[in-house]
């Protein structure tokens, strides 16, 4: 009974979390702020700004693919980005963070649309977060001060 009881304390030590984290991530809650500037100055701005936060864009595709605009404006040159997972290590745990960027052109600039996607495996569960005003803001007012330093 004595070794039941150990093998079964490993095995429940020793198993791990499989982290399902899609791409695309929903409007739940969206972080939408208008920049002004050149829209070709936006994109290398948003490209600098994640390149220091250490995020890196996994790919940059046109979000027509996944959502339509609710005025059914031109998507043709809105972009989306996707950013790879960052990994933030706790002590015992670690979170998995990753953004979709949306750019779409207005007359004064663009329309950037940030959402954010936390993932924490915990043993047996994960546990997600799609709200991060501090980051998220800081975020959009890091691209409007790269954008007023060029």
């Amino acid at each position: 009974m004595r070794r039941i009881v150990i093998v079964g304390i490993c095995v429940l030590l020793a198993g791990c979390v499989t982290v399902q984290i899609p791409n695309y991530i929903p409007a739940d809650h969206p972080y939408v702020r208008k920049v002004s500037g050149n829209y070709n100055e936006i994109i290398d701005a948003i490209k600098v700004v994640l390149f220091k936060d250490g995020y890196s864009i996994k790919s940059q595709v046109n979000p027509a693919i996944y959502e339509r605009r609710s005025d059914g404006g031109d998507q043709s040159k809105d972009v989306l980005f996707f950013t790879n997972m960052k990994q933030h290590p706790k002590f015992l745990y670690s979170t998995y963070t990753h953004f979709n960027i949306f750019v779409h052109p207005i007359a004064e600039g663009a329309e950037v649309d940030v959402r954010y996607n936390a993932t924490t495996p915990v043993w047996l569960k994960q546990f997600q977060g799609s709200r991060n005003d501090k980051l998220a803001n800081r975020f959009l007012n890091q691209v409007e001060q790269e954008l007023e330093s060029k």
